[in-house]
C-alpha cells in the first residue's frame, strides 16, 4: 500500500480510535467503568495500579472479533508481535527488548513470558480459545521480582473466565473468505448453588490458506485447531475459593507461508560472500549450482517487498530422476501440537482474618511435530552420499522433528491483610521442564526416531525462587512498595548430532541413552537477585503519579558441541555456557480521569539498560581450515527508552473512543558482530576473537548506535465503538472499527534490511439484542501487504563451491593474513501477511 494512503487513513482514524487497553465496555452513568486487574498479584483497578499494564477484556475480544495474541498485541501499547513462523516460535517484543535468536537458536528465550491464570506457561499460545478469556493483561517493564522466570521485558497474563452464577449457554459461529470457519460454545453454571460451579467449552477453527506453493500447487499457511476445556470452582465458604481448569488442544497447520528473497536481489556491501564467487563443487555432486550470477553484493539494504508468487517449498513428492523415481522433500510438513494444560489456583482467607494463602499449580504436556523445507526455496541439495544412497534420506536443511515437553510448576504465597497501612507477602516458586527432541525421517514417520539416536536432544530446566514484598502507606496519598526475588536456575543438556559429536552437561544418568561414555561437564546453574521498588502518590484531585526502579533477567544456556569446539580453538575461554541477559531501569507514570470520568489518560516514560546481551558470535578456526563455529555469547550492551500514551474517551453513553501511542528508542551501546565485519571488510573472516578485536577490527564489527532488531520504534493503535437503540425491545445497531500502525522493523543488528511499515484497518457492523448478535466484518481493509517479519538466511542454489577468488596469500587485514569468507550467499526468508478478508459472524447468549 502506498505510504500516502496510509498517512491519510491514519490521520482520518486518529480522531476516532480506540486502544484496547482501557475499559472497552460502554460508559455507564458516572463515566467510564473501571477494570479490575491483578498485574501486581492483588486485585486493584487499572486506574489505581501503579504499573504500566495494558488490558484487553472479553468485551473487547467479542466486540472487535479478536482471535489471538497477534490481535491482542495490535490493540496494546508497547508490544510488537509478528507471526514469523506461523503459529509457532512466539516472539513477543515489549518495549523494544528483542533478540533475533529467541525461539530460533535452542535455549534462547524472548524475555517476555506467558502466564495462564497466573501460572507460568512455557510455550506458544496463538491457538488459545479467545472465547474462554476474561481478559489479557500485558504488564510492561522488568517483572522478575514478582513474576520471575524470563520476564525481564514484561509478562503477558491470560485470565480465563470463572463459572457463572446462573446457567448460561453461549456460542459463536464465523465464516470468512479463504475457507475460514469457526464454531465455539460454552455452558456454565452451578452444580451446587454458590458452592460448586463449572464452565465447559470447546472450539473448532479452520483457515484454508491464501497463498499457493508454486512447486506443488497447494495452499500454504493453512491452520486448524480443535480444543476443549473444563473449569471447576469450589467455594465451600466465603473464605475459600479453589479453581481448577483442564484444557486440551490439537493444532494441525500446513506448510508455512514463507518465500525466499534470493541473493540475486542483494544490492549493497560488495564482497566475496556473494553469488559471483559461487559455483558447483566436484566434491559435493548432490549440491548442484542451478543458478549463476555476476552480482558481487553480499547483502540487501532497504525494505524487503512481499513476493506472494514466490513460495517455492520442497514438501510433496518431487521427481528427482526418471530412473530413481520420486521421494518426499521433507518427511513431515507443517506444525502439529497436541497439548494438555492443567492449572489450579487456591485462595484461602485464614479464618476470615485477612491473612491469605495463595497456591498456584500447573502441569503441561505438549507433543509438537514440526517440518519445513528450511532453505525456503526450490534448492534440493545433499552434502554427502550418492544419488542412490539418498533415496530415503531427507535433503540438507529439511528440518523435521518431534518435540515432547513436560512442565510442572508450583507457587505458594502468604500475604497479610490488605486493609492495614503496612502489608507484606512472602512466597516460593518451583518450575521443572523436561524437553526431548528427536528426528522425523522417512523411515520413522511422524513417530520419530528414538531418543539417543542422531539428531536427538534431551534437556531440563529447573527454577527455584523465594520472593516477597512489603508495601507501606506512608500517608493516605503516598505509598512505597519494595519487591525482591532470589532465584536459581539449573539447566542440563545432552545433545547428539552424530555418534562422534555428543555434548553432555548434567543428567549423567541419561548420558548412556545417547551413547555418551564420558563424564558430563556438570549442569549449568545461574542465580541472581532482582528488586523492584515503586513509589506512588495520589494528588487531592485523584491523579496517580508513580515511579518504578526494577531489574530483570532472562535465562542463560548452553552452546553444546559448538561451544566445546570454540573453547578448544581458544584455550582459556568460556564458550560452553552463555550468561543470563539482564535489564535495569525504571519508569515514571501518570494516570488520571477528567470530565466527570468521561476521559481517562495514562502516560508512561521508561528507560532500561541491557547488559550481557545475547548475540550470535562466529568463532573462526585459527588453523586456517575454513571452519567457523557459530555460538551464542554475551557480546553486547543496549539501552531502551521511550514513551507510552493511552487515552480513553466516552463522549456519549453509546460511544467509546480509545487511542494508544508508543515510541521506543532501543539501540546498542556496545557490541561486536562477526557478520558485520564480513560485510564491512568486503568478505573477510574476522581472524580474531570477536569479543576483543583489534582497533581496526573493532571499527568494522562495531554495532554501537544500531537499533535493536524486530521491534517497531513507533506503534499507534486504537478503535471506536458506537451503538444505537432501534426499538424498545432492546434491538441495537452497532458499528466499530480498530486499527494498528507499526513502523518498519530492522531484521538484523546491522540495520540494513527491514520490513515495511504496516497499517491495518478492520471494521464490523451488525445488530444485537441481549441474547444474540449478527455482524459482517472486514479485516485488513486497506489490503496491507508488507511482510510481518523476515530472517537472514542463505541461498543454496549457487552451489557448494567457489570460483574467481584471489590467491589466499594475497589477502590480508590489519597487516596479517586474512581468510576469505566462502560461506553460502546471504538471502532472506519472510512470511506473507494475510490480505483483505470479509466474513460474517453470529453469536448467541442465554
Amino acid at each position: 500500500m502506498k505510504r500516502s494512503l496510509r498517512v491519510v487513513l491514519l490521520a482520518a482514524t486518529v480522531f476516532t480510535p480506540s486502544l484496547a487497553m482501557a475499559q472497552d465496555a460502554p460508559a455507564e452513568e458516572g463515566g467510564i467503568k473501571d477494570i479490575v486487574v491483578t498485574a501486581r498479584k492483588t486485585s486493584e483497578t487499572l486506574s489505581d495500579a501503579p504499573v504500566a499494564v495494558s488490558v484487553v477484556t472479553s468485551e473487547k475480544i467479542n466486540e472487535l472479533g479478536l482471535n489471538s495474541i497477534d490481535d491482542f498485541a495490535k490493540q496494546s501499547t508497547g508490544i510488537s508481535f509478528s507471526q514469523a513462523f506461523g503459529r509457532t516460535t512466539d516472539r513477543p517484543v515489549i518495549r523494544g527488548q528483542s533478540n533475533v535468536l529467541a525461539g530460533v537458536q535452542a535455549g534462547v528465550e524472548t524475555g517476555a513470558a506467558y502466564f495462564v491464570d497466573g501460572v507460568y506457561y512455557q510455550g506458544d499460545i496463538q491457538g488459545f480459545d479467545p472465547q474462554s478469556i476474561e481478559r489479557v493483561e500485558v504488564i510492561k517493564g522488568p517483572q522478575s521480582a514478582l513474576y520471575g522466570r524470563n520476564t525481564y521485558a514484561g509478562a503477558i497474563n491470560y485470565i480465563t473466565k470463572d463459572p457463572s452464577k446462573d446457567l448460561t449457554i453461549s456460542g459463536r459461529a464465523r465464516a470468512a473468505e479463504h475457507d475460514e470457519y469457526e464454531i465455539a460454545g460454552s455452558v456454565s453454571g452451578q452444580l451446587i448453588p454458590d458452592v460448586f460451579g463449572f464452565r465447559a467449552g470447546g472450539r473448532f477453527y479452520k483457515y484454508g490458506g491464501e497463498y499457493t506453493n508454486q512447486l506443488t500447487g497447494k495452499k500454504v499457511g493453512n491452520e486448524k485447531t480443535t480444543s476443549a476445556y473444563l473449569t471447576l470452582q469450589l467455594e465451600p465458604s466465603s473464605d475459600i475459593k479453589w479453581r481448577t481448569r483442564v484444557n486440551w488442544q490439537h493444532d494441525e497447520d500446513g506448510p508455512l507461508a514463507i518465500f525466499l528473497q534470493g541473493a540475486a536481489a542483494n544490492n549493497c556491501k560488495p564482497g566475496y560472500r556473494s553469488p559471483r564467487y559461487r559455483t558447483a563443487s566436484p566434491f559435493v555432486p548432490l549440491a548442484p549450482a542451478v543458478l549463476a550470477s555476476t552480482n558481487t553484493n553480499q547483502f540487501f539494504c532497504g525494505t524487503i517487498q512481499p513476493q506472494p508468487n514466490n513460495v517455492r517449498l520442497n514438501t510433496d513428492p518431487l521427481l528427482i530422476n526418471p530412473v530413481l523415481g520420486t521421494r518426499d522433500g521433507t518427511a513431515f510438513d507443517g506444525i502439529e501440537n497436541k497439548q494438555v494444560l492443567v492449572t489450579s489456583v487456591l485462595d484461602w482467607n485464614l479464618g476470615g482474618s485477612g491473612w491469605m494463602i495463595h497456591a498456584l499449580g500447573g502441569w503441561r504436556k505438549n507433543y509438537n511435530y514440526f517440518g519445513t523445507d528450511s532453505d525456503h526455496s526450490d534448492a534440493f541439495a545433499y552434502f554427502a552420499g550418492t544419488a542412490a544412497s539418498t533415496l530415503n534420506t531427507e535433503p540438507a536443511f529439511a528440518n523435521t522433528n518431534r518435540d515432547v515437553q513436560k512442565d510442572v510448576s508450583a507457587e505458594l504465597r502468604l500475604s497479610t491483610p490488605e486493609d492495614k497501612p503496612i502489608r507484606a507477602m512472602i512466597g516460593g516458586f518451583y518450575y521443572k521442564q523436561n524437553f526431548e527432541t528427536t528426528d522425523i525421517t522417512f523411515a520413522s514417520g511422524k513417530g520419530a526416531l528414538a531418543l539417543g539416536t542422531d539428531g536427538s536432544q534431551y534437556a531440563t530446566v529447573e527454577n527455584k525462587a523465594i520472593f516477597g514484598l512489603v508495601e507501606w502507606d506512608i500517608t493516605d496519598a503516598l505509598s512505597v512498595t519494595a519487591e525482591l526475588r532470589h532465584a536459581k536456575e539449573t539447566k542440563t543438556l545432552i545433545d547428539r548430532a552424530t555418534a562422534a559429536s555428543i555434548f553432555c552437561a548434567g543428567e549423567s544418568g541419561r548420558a548412556a541413552t545417547f551413547g555418551f561414555a564420558g563424564t558430563c561437564r556438570g549442569a549449568g546453574s545461574f542465580s541472581g537477585t532482582d528488586p523492584r521498588i515503586t513509589v506512588n502518590y495520589t494528588t487531592p484531585g485523584g491523579t496517580l503519579i508513580y515511579a518504578v526502579f526494577a531489574t530483570g533477567r532472562k535465562p542463560g544456556g548452553f552452546n553444546g558441541t559448538a561451544g566445546v569446539t570454540a573453547e578448544t580453538q581458544y584455550p582459556g575461554t568460556q564458550f560452553v555456557n552463555y550468561l543470563p541477559e539482564k535489564s535495569k531501569g525504571g519508569e515514571l507514570g501518570v494516570k488520571f480521569d477528567a470530565l466527570d470520568r468521561r476521559l481517562r489518560v495514562n502516560v508512561t516514560g521508561f528507560y532500561n539498560e541491557l547488559t550481557d546481551y545475547q548475540l550470535t558470535t562466529s568463532i573462526p578456526n585459527p588453523a586456517g581450515t575454513g571452519a567457523v563455529t557459530s555460538i551464542v555469547s554475551n557480546a553486547g550492551k543496549a539501552q531502551t527508552k521511550g514513551l507510552e500514551l493511552e487515552i480513553t474517551a466516552a463522549p456519549a453513553d453509546n460511544l467509546l473512543i480509545n487511542l494508544g501511542l508508543s515510541y521506543v528508542d532501543a539501540k546498542f551501546t556496545e557490541g561486536c558482530d562477526a557478520d558485520e565485519f564480513i560485510l564491512n571488510s568486503g568478505g573477510l573472516r574476522p581472524n580474531f576473537d570477536t569479543r576483543n578485536p583489534t582497533a581496526a577490527g573493532k571499527a568494522l564489527c562495531d554495532i554501537s548506535g544500531r537499533k535493536l532488531p524486530l521491534g517497531s520504534p513507533i506503534i499507534v493503535n486504537g478503535s471506536v465503538s458506537w451503538s444505537k437503540e432501534l426499538n424498545s425491545n432492546g434491538l441495537e445497531f452497532f458499528a466499530n472499527s480498530n486499527f494498528s500502525y507499526e513502523d518498519a522493523k530492522y531484521i538484523q543488528v546491522d540495520n540494513l534490511a527491514k520490513t515495511g511499515d504496516a497499517f491495518l484497518l478492520n471494521a464490523r457492523l451488525g445488530i444485537k439484542t441481549a441474547n444474540f448478535s449478527i455482524a459482517v466484518f472486514g479485516r485488513n481493509l486497506t489490503d496491507e501487504d508488507s511482510i510481518p517479519l523476515a530472517t537472514r538466511w542463505f541461498d543454496l542454489r549457487y552451489g557448494a563451491g567457489t570460483t574467481g577468488l584471489p590467491p589466499a596469500a594475497s589477502v590480508s587485514f590489519d597487516g596479517r593474513p586474512a581468510q576469505i569468507e566462502t560461506g553460502t550467499p546471504r538471502a532472506f526468508f519472510a512470511t506473507l501477511r494475510r490480505g483483505r478478508t470479509f466474513g460474517v459472524e453470529a453469536s448467541v447468549n442465554f
